[in-house]
């Protein structure tokens, strides 16, 4: 595992993750990519079936142990 995305622009909060294809996407607040991820799933520990809030029936979560952040140009 490599280091986390960079810390947001200053002044700025974290928006949080999207899930684009199979990428995960952090961004900024003001709309800003921050760092990607290939997309790495495991299987959702707490998954019963269609009804699971966890992962939404999926069946898998996001493994974020295992990303690998790539820094993004600014």
């Amino acid at each position: 595992m490599n280091a986390p995305f960079r810390g947001v622009h200053a002044l700025h909060a974290f928006e949080g993750f999207e899930i684009e294809g199979d990428t995960i996407v952090a961004r900024c607040d003001c709309g800003a990519v921050l760092d990607t991820a290939p997309a790495v799933f495991r299987p959702c520990p707490e998954c019963a079936g269609e009804a699971c809030t966890r992962c939404g029936g999926t069946g898998v979560v996001v493994d974020h142990a295992r990303l690998e952040w790539r820094s993004t140009p600014s």
